[in-house]
């Protein structure tokens, strides 16, 4: 286990600065997870730590020595990567002993580090097999086998399961997950997909142009975003935004909204900061899952457009009476029809306050 430290990091390529200036610490066996949009630099950033990109300025520290200009072999490091980049002419066992045999390790010696790796990872029964005999979520776990051989002081994965389909997906998480808490190592993990950042991590930097937005514990950054940014693209179904204005103070620092969109008026919400002056035209942002169809919380009507029935859980799709696009997040079955209009009720207790340029307030 290790502790990485970046500071000042940033990455130009051909004059454009794509990493601004970034500074992050992972504590020693953090399970931190790089989350955001294609094209946000958290790619990048990882081939940084890992000595694959030069680093334009700033320092990344492994352990608390200075590895910014260290050839990648000697960081420490071991890499899993999307595509599993195996050798198709050998098998599992020696896939997975092939760094040990680059390293010198005698064949005695290489066996016994492959076997512990394989138990881990429960790979006993394929060692003789070829990777083309391997379903794809098999081959990945050869993958990070041949990473754990190397005893690296961090493990950097790079979008490890975006060529499984979506069951193989939700079975490997569960192996990383148990691979973390096994080990214990200190690991780097490359997503587009919240909710793999969300079961996975210990720790998410959210990314978005080359900045990061914000850090915390997956829960922390659901349930106190720092900008409209990060609360909608953690979470899922992502967070309704809709147009309110304020209209006075009410008790205890909550400040009162007409919400046209829901039909509201004075409704007391309470901003993050209940000592900061309001006014005007805010941004109101609503979980799916703070409307029930039940209860005797604030009460709205919304018109059904369309249901995704998930089983214990329902979606609906529907529309605000000014024609917003609202999601709401109902528990069980409910018998709603495309087109019917729904009274529900809202926890305004959960709602959460945006400037129009996305600031929580």
């Amino acid at each position: 286990m290790a502790e990485l430290s970046l500071r000042n990091v940033r990455k130009s390529f051909s004059g454009t600065e794509v990493i601004h200036d970034v500074n992050l610490d992972v504590e020693s066996g953090a399970f931190v997870v790089f989350v955001g949009p294609s094209g946000c630099g958290k790619s990048t950033l990882l081939r940084m730590i890992a000595g694959l990109e030069e680093v334009t300025a700033g320092s990344i520290s492994i352990d608390g020595h200075d590895v910014t200009n260290t050839d990648p072999a000697k960081r420490g490091i071991a890499m899993v990567f999307q595509s599993y980049a195996l050798y198709p002419h050998m098998t599992v066992e020696e896939n997975i002993g092939f760094p040990l045999e680059m390293a010198g390790m005698s064949k005695e010696e290489r066996r016994a580090e492959v076997r512990k790796a394989a138990d881990i990872l429960h790979l006993g029964p394929y060692l003789d097999r070829k990777p083309k005999a391997l379903s794809g979520g098999q081959r990945q776990r050869v993958a990070i086998g041949r990473a754990i051989v190397r005893n690296p002081k961090i493990f950097l994965f790079d979008e490890p399961l975006s060529n499984l389909d979506a069951e193989l997906r939700v079975r490997m998480r569960l192996e990383i997950a148990r691979l973390h808490e096994e080990i214990g190592a200190t690991m780097v993990y490359v997503t587009h997909d919240q909710v793999e950042a969300m079961t996975l991590a210990t720790k998410i930097v959210v990314l978005r142009d080359g900045n990061i937005e914000q850090v915390g514990a997956p829960i922390e950054l659901y349930n106190d975003p720092d900008n409209m940014f990060v609360a909608g693209f953690i979470g899922s179904p992502k967070m309704n935004f809709i147009p309110a204005r304020v209209t006075g103070r009410g008790d205890n620092g909550a400040v009162l909204l007409a919400i046209p969109e829901l039909g509201l008026e004075g409704l007391q919400v309470l901003p993050r900061d209940t000592a900061a002056p309001l006014s005007g035209d805010v941004v109101v942002g609503v979980r799916p899952d703070c409307f029930s169809a039940e209860g005797a919380a604030t009460p709205v009507t919304l018109t059904c457009e369309v249901t995704e029935r998930l089983g214990n859980v329902t979606y609906m799709h529907a529309r605000s009476a000014d024609g917003e696009g609202i999601v709401a997040e109902l528990r069980g079955q409910p018998a709603i029809r495309a087109g019917e209009t729904v009274s529900l009720s809202l926890d305004a207790e959960r709602l959460m306050l945006f400037s129009k340029d996305g600031r929580r307030l």
